[in-house]
């Protein structure tokens, strides 16, 4: 089955152009600083860290409830 061809002819003007826009919405963003940007990864690092910590002790926790449990009632 052929498509039909666009309304807007080729696709290739429309790819450049929908780039250029891209190019141009990026240069408006205002990026972080170096500084900015290692204070928040290691924010994200020592967060993830954290719950990870946190969920690895529940897991540790309920995987030996669980084992008492099933002890109990064999």
């Amino acid at each position: 089955m052929r498509r039909q061809a666009t309304a807007g002819g080729s696709v290739f003007p429309r790819i450049r152009r929908y780039i250029a826009e891209v190019v141009a919405e990026l240069k408006k963003v205002t990026w972080p600083t170096r500084e900015e940007a290692k204070r928040l990864t290691k924010m994200v690092l020592i967060i993830a860290g954290a719950i990870g910590l946190i969920l690895g002790t529940f897991d540790y926790g309920f995987t030996h409830l669980m084992d008492w449990i099933v002890s109990i009632g064999g």
